[in-house]
């Protein structure tokens, strides 16, 4: 069904066979945008290479003159587009152009002589193919930068779309859970009567607690396993960092005071990262000083030294990083994405409590000891982070289309009769 509507819309419209070169078409100009041209033959290949899932997306149901139009239309938005990127000094290297064909092809699982060969096979000119693929990255790099990177999005913003959304910003957790409740409606109880009871609950447990304030209208109840999205935002909101056989703060409601204690908890979808306790010290080579040199120093260092005590003396006295040479080289805890890839390499495979042997980075040479690792669950942060990509994306769309709309106004735009 693809073949016959372009088939149809080259015979019709253009009334030549596909197979015909574009340099053979009697070619015209269709339209004019502000200094650039928009011949008849791009029309036709872009028609001709339409791929499949654009046609059946937002082509099917329409005519052959709808379908020049539109993608006529698509022509004129993309040449202005690369021209205000032009206006704007973006400029796409011939380095970037070349990482994004081998990721092309990666995706294909081909080589990049593959690929090319097979854009020819094709049919397709591999130097018209070359240069829709730069105007699509000058075109992302356009909206990336004068677009997404100024879009701030506020913590509000998040928690709207969470609640609008009915996002599970914690993960897909399960809770075997007990309830105590303090039944009071009228709210008659003081605060003090409140905190004396949850602390004789943390000090001696809900049965106990309930025996000694037996005078009290309070009820204890087994929950059970409870999936985090069908409990009330009160107690989703407490019970989040709650560890096991943990109790939670108070919870105040219409019916009265409430008290989790979580049995246990457990994350299907949880995202655990490694974070490490790390000093370091930096030492730099100068003029005066050999990579060699440096190494050696280090060396020495790291075998005079023979506690973390010895080392925190050491980085004050001769790291180069004085910010954290102040703190006897503390960075405090990091995570591998946070740092050079070397520093990050060594960090990962030094023990805990052992200082690695020295090691080079852009910065210079280090050494670094390993306090601590701990393993943290990042399933909040990924999902936040996630939620205001997506309001920062759609916000920079909507600015965007206003954007092109203007563009558009003020372009000088002249069509040709077909």
């Amino acid at each position: 069904m693809n073949k016959i509507l372009k088939l149809i819309l080259i015979i019709i419209f253009f009334n030549t066979p596909h197979t015909v070169l574009a340099e053979s078409y009697d070619d015209k100009i269709i339209a004019i945008v502000n200094d650039r041209v928009i011949l008849k033959s791009e029309i036709q290949i872009a028609i001709d290479y339409l791929a499949p899932e654009i046609i059946q997306k937002e082509y099917v149901g329409l005519n052959d003159q709808q379908v020049i139009k539109k993608v006529l239309t698509n022509l004129i938005e993309t040449s202005l587009l690369v021209q205000a990127a032009d206006r704007f000094g973006i400029k796409i290297s011939d380095i970037a152009l070349e990482n994004k064909l081998a990721e092309i092809a990666r995706s294909k699982k081909m080589t990049i002589n593959e690929l090319r060969s097979t854009v020819i096979q094709q049919g397709q000119d591999y130097t018209n193919f070359i240069q829709d693929i730069k105007n699509q990255m000058t075109i992302e790099t356009l909206f990336v930068t004068q677009f997404y990177s100024r879009m701030n999005v506020t913590e509000e913003e998040i928690e709207n779309f969470i609640e609008r959304e009915k996002i599970n910003q914690y993960g897909d957790f399960e809770y075997d859970l007990i309830e105590f409740v303090i039944i009071d409606e009228e709210k008659l109880l003081t605060k003090d009567d409140i905190n004396n009871i949850y602390t004789n609950i943390k000090e001696e447990g809900f049965l106990n607690t309930k025996n000694k304030y037996s005078n009290m209208p309070i009820t204890i109840k087994t929950l059970g396993v409870v999936a985090h999205n069908n409990l009330p935002n009160i107690f989703i909101k407490a019970i989040h960092n709650i560890n096991n056989s943990e109790y939670t703060e108070v919870i105040s409601s219409s019916r009265g005071y409430h008290i989790l204690k979580v049995l246990e908890s457990k994350n299907k979808t949880s995202s655990f990262v490694n974070e490490y306790k790390v000093s370091h010290i930096l030492l730099k080579p100068d003029v005066m000083t050999s990579n060699e040199a440096i190494r050696e120093k280090l060396i020495e260092l790291r075998n005079n030294i023979k506690s973390i005590e010895e080392f925190k003396i050491f980085a004050k006295k001769y790291s180069d990083d004085k910010a954290s040479g102040f703190k006897g080289g503390d960075l405090g805890y990091v995570r591998t994405t946070s740092l050079v890839p070397a520093f990050a390499s060594k960090m990962k495979t030094t023990p805990i409590k052992k200082i690695s042997d020295p090691f080079q980075s852009r910065f210079g040479w280090h050494i670094l000891y390993i306090e601590n690792i701990r393993s943290v669950d990042d399933t909040n942060k990924i999902v936040r982070k996630n939620i205001a990509n997506a309001i920062r994306i759609d916000k920079a769309k909507r600015e965007r289309d206003e954007w092109v709309a203007k563009l558009k106004d003020q372009a000088y735009i002249e069509m040709k009769d077909f």
